[in-house]
């Protein structure tokens, strides 16, 4: 009991360490005066935490897939500093983010094997990962077709879900079904061992976070499929993932079936997460109002919790969404999108 203690208190406090040397106001608006992918890795590494992380690169020569890599190699450095402060060493819970990596990589394989894109597909692997995933990571890169995807993962659960799906000659993979399969077997294995391992507040505070995360994910699938694709009902229920916080069966189905756009906002703006907000019909607002909400819930979190696991897990979308924040001043700068504009994408 002192260890899990001691380790849960030490894993709070270090969390909150760390949030507190996050971007400021101050450092977005000077990045959003820079003129280049490099000029904004040099502010990162001389007046941000970031210094570490870009010690050993040359910010003349850096390039924005070169610089979202160390951004998210620091964030699970983050992360694995963390969770070294477990020190009774028998919780699965702390392992939640190398399956959330595992997932993405399954997925962009399946991707690149339908795009036929494979040959490329190590480019983007993210090394950091290699040490730590459950299966040969490298050995994704060599795949070529689904069963030697199943063959790579043949000592992992992922094998007897992705086995389904299996697809026939020269037919494509049902990439949507993957994912739904993937990403409920992710959400359902994590709940449950916050069931297994955490009571009280830890275990609702975990709890809801998850549930909300996946929530408003749900919304948004359900937002894109109506306005770009003018998917039908059965085919946006096929791949909604199977949870929810305050959103009940019958608000769902209305979202479901409402005819047209404005008709799925006007059941939004009754609903929990829509209350108090003003509805748009652009998607980019929307979708950012979504992003709005999770940070903003995860910031309470972050702040007022008194359960260790759930600042560990609030901290990491925290920063998961500095580090998205980042990448589009990169991407805007690039691009030349006026600064305004640019600053409008951000979550703050």
């Amino acid at each position: 009991m002192f260890f899990t203690s001691m380790s849960s208190n030490t894993i709070s406090a270090k969390a909150k360490s760390m949030y507190g040397k996050r971007l400021t106001d101050a450092d977005y608006k000077d990045m959003l005066r820079r003129s280049s992918v490099s000029d904004i890795a040099a502010y990162l590494k001389e007046n941000t935490s970031y210094q570490t992380a870009l010690a050993q690169v040359d910010t003349h020569n850096i390039h924005r897939g070169q610089l979202e890599d160390l951004l998210m190699r620091e964030l699970f450095n983050k992360y694995t500093k963390l969770c070294r402060y477990n020190f009774t060493g028998d919780n699965d819970f702390y392992n939640y983010l190398v399956l959330q990596y595992e997932i993405e990589q399954i997925l962009k394989c399946i991707l690149s094997l339908n795009a036929k894109t494979m040959a490329d597909f190590i480019l983007d692997l993210p090394s950091f990962l290699i040490s730590h995933a459950s299966f040969d990571l490298l050995a994704l890169a060599k795949v070529r077709q689904f069963d030697d995807l199943l063959e790579v993962l043949k000592h992992t659960p992922y094998r007897e879900i992705l086995m389904q799906f299996a697809p026939k000659t020269d037919e494509f993979i049902d990439y949507a079904s993957c994912e739904k399969a993937l990403m409920t077997y992710h959400y359902d294995h994590l709940l449950g061992v916050i069931r297994k391992n955490f009571h009280g507040q830890t275990k609702k505070d975990l709890e809801r976070v998850i549930k909300v995360n996946v929530t408003l994910s749900n919304l948004m699938t359900i937002y894109r499929l109506k306005r770009y694709f003018s998917a039908q009902k059965e085919e946006i229920a096929e791949v909604l993932l199977p949870f929810e916080f305050k959103l009940n069966k019958i608000t769902l189905e209305k979202m479901i079936n409402a005819q047209t756009i404005d008709d799925f906002f006007d059941v939004f703006d009754e609903c929990y997460y829509g209350k108090n907000n003003k509805t748009v019909d652009n998607s980019l607002e929307f979708e950012h109002h979504l992003n709005q909400i999770i940070y903003l819930y995860n910031k309470k979190l972050m702040r007022f919790s008194t359960s260790p696991p759930a600042v560990l897990y609030a901290f990491i979308i925290l920063n998961n969404t500095e580090v998205k924040n980042i990448i589009k001043i990169v991407e805007g700068i690039r691009y030349q999108v006026p600064i305004s504009q640019i600053q409008s994408l951000l979550i703050l």
